[in-house]
């Protein structure tokens, strides 16, 4: 999203999403999962179990963005610009993060060369290797839409369609979870339009058509459907959630927290937000990208050195700290001098 044509209130989300992240990682779940943390803080790590849903947020932010973006980009420009936003910052990410793990990560974590090649494609799970970093699995997810997009651009060149055509036909595949049951068919269309996550990228979509052509009402009859299927997505990881930090997970927490992302997109879409839509946002939400990849493996590897020398608050807030300069390093040193490398 250029400058000149930003919305600030979206930056702003950017960083509340990535800092939910940041928070559910550090104080819930590095040491109630199987100790990738050593740094416990027990009753406390409660009040941020559901920062996990920071995830779901972006790919709402995601969708409205790349809809925002692609209005007049061609399939050429629109793979350019993701690649330049995408991968120069995520192999500096991905050679940090492998380093440290590399010389500093025993026993808790083990990387190997050919896994970091394998990581250096964003797709290492076509290549059976796992990720370097845990958080990288929101980046398989990212491209999978970018790619459904492209294929969108692609018609596009043959036949002018509306963007409203992908979006109710992806919501109509995203119902057949509550009529179809697994078969290979099935399971293959729900790989790769991503029915898990697809009503977030939807409403994304729908929210930002919201935003530059004004209400419809078809919007207001996809966009509580779209909330339905999040929902239900959300509440149907509860097992997953219990099951891998053996403790309980709210449903109506978990739902109310979803119509508050949706709430909040819903007044960017109809410009009711207009007090907070300032540029000084415009640095914290460029330095998301980096402390979101940056973050995890690195600040529990610090965790797991230091906790026995230092307060473990301290420690959290100097990690914290550190994980926000470095990001910002990144995004605001290391990324404008990159982007001035591709336009060379």
């Amino acid at each position: 999203m250029s400058e000149s044509k930003r919305i600030y209130q979206i930056d702003l989300f950017r960083f509340i999403a990535a800092s939910a992240v940041v928070l559910y990682h550090y104080l819930y779940r590095g040491y109630a999962a199987g100790n990738m943390s050593l740094l416990g803080f027990d009753g406390v790590g409660e009040y941020f179990k559901y920062g996990y849903l920071g995830v779901d947020l972006f790919f709402i932010i995601s969708g409205f963005v790349i809809a925002f973006s692609i209005k007049h980009l061609s399939l050429r420009k629109f793979c350019y610009s993701r690649f330049k936003r995408l991968y120069p910052m995520y192999w500096i990410c991905l050679l940090l993060t492998f380093t440290v793990s590399y010389f500093w990560g025993a026993p808790h974590y083990h990387v190997t060369f050919t896994q970091l090649l394998a990581n250096l494609t964003m797709v290492q799970k076509l290549w059976g290797q796992g990720d370097v970093d845990g958080a990288y699995w929101s980046l398989y997810v990212e491209l999978k839409f970018y790619l459904i997009i492209a294929l969108f651009l692609i018609l596009n060149q043959f036949k002018k369609i509306s963007l409203d055509y992908l979006v109710y036909f992806w919501l109509l595949l995203s119902n057949l979870r509550f009529f179809v049951g697994p078969s290979e068919i099935y399971d293959a269309l729900h790989e790769f339009f991503l029915l898990d996550w697809s009503a977030y990228f939807i409403a994304g979509i729908i929210f930002c058509q919201l935003f530059l052509h004004g209400p419809k009402v078809q919007h207001f009859v996809a966009l509580p459907w779209c909330l339905y299927i999040s929902i239900d997505g959300a509440v149907g990881r509860i097992h997953w959630l219990e099951r891998t930090f053996h403790s309980d997970f709210s449903s109506y927490i978990i739902g109310a927290t979803i119509v508050v992302f949706y709430l909040l997109m819903l007044l960017v879409s109809c410009k009711k937000l207009q007090a907070i839509n300032s540029p000084k946002f415009v640095k914290i939400g460029m330095l998301t990208y980096p402390l979101y990849l940056i973050h995890q493996h690195i600040g529990f590897i610090i965790f797991n050195h230091l906790h026995p020398y230092l307060n473990k608050y301290l420690l959290l807030s100097a990690v914290i700290g550190f994980m926000l300069v470095v990001a910002y390093l990144l995004s605001d040193r290391i990324e404008p001098w990159i982007i001035k490398r591709f336009k060379a």
